[in-house]
């Protein structure tokens, strides 16, 4: 999946070197509007997070994520504005003595982009998003009681007590950063809707400080985290004038 992760800067670069070759065809642009959904992979940085627990006995989460979700934009001319929204599991990892944790995020943005390149079939566009990413930390533990008590715990309170079984929830703003290219079949020359198939690809970027709360109480001293990272997903989906 690493090698699969490195496609979107190549894929940006491509879109670049794709815009210069076709300017000459600019004034020919039929951009069309997308519903779709969405599925491939995601990477988030968790080594901040597989510090801590490992200190509290859990094993450590993997940074490579699968996901799925739907994506859609509107044509206006050029201008496509739409929305993308993201689920990505991480998976369950288990250890022998009984504890176990998994994580999952879910990214939400609205979507504004420009065809660079548009004919009867193709568009590619580079793409800037803004929205909210969400990721939860659930932490079991098979031989738990109450787990921790305190009104403003802090992350490693919760890991080293979670309980039978504690979700700990990071939110912050998130900024997406890509492209994409779609691709319309439809059933005669002259059809203006069918079926879409395309690629998005970018990274997703975090600045502000993640938010962690558990059960509705915020939680303090937790790592550095959030759901940003590189992604690359498949789009299918139907598309028209």
């Amino acid at each position: 999946m690493r090698s699969i992760l490195a496609g979107p800067a190549a894929f940006i670069v491509a879109m670049s070197a794709l815009a210069g070759r076709v300017g000459a065809q600019s004034n020919d642009a039929h951009p069309f509007h997308v519903l779709a959904f969405t599925t491939g992979a995601t990477n988030m940085a968790v080594d901040a997070l597989n510090t801590q627990l490992a200190a509290a006995r859990f094993s450590g989460l993997s940074n490579q994520g699968i996901s799925y979700g739907a994506t859609g934009h509107y044509a206006f001319g050029r201008a496509l504005l739409g929305a993308d929204v993201a689920h990505t599991t991480y998976g369950n990892e288990w250890l022998d003595n009984g504890r176990s944790d998994d994580l999952n995020s879910t990214q939400v943005a609205g979507t504004a982009s420009y065809a660079i390149f548009s004919d009867r079939n193709w568009t590619v566009f580079p793409t800037l998003g803004v929205g909210v990413g969400k990721f939860d930390v659930t932490l079991r533990d098979r031989n738990g009681t109450t787990g921790t008590t305190a009104t403003t715990p802090t992350f490693a309170e919760i890991a080293q007590n979670p309980g039978q079984s504690t979700t700990v929830s990071g939110t912050h703003m998130l900024f997406n950063v890509g492209g994409g290219a779609d691709y319309l079949i439809t059933r005669s020359a002259l059809g203006t809707a069918g079926v879409v198939f395309g690629v998005r690809a970018g990274y997703s970027l975090a600045p502000h400080n993640t938010t962690w709360t558990a059960g509705g109480r915020t939680v303090i001293a937790a790592p550095d985290a959030s759901s940003g990272g590189p992604f690359l997903r498949v789009v299918i989906g139907i598309g028209g004038r």
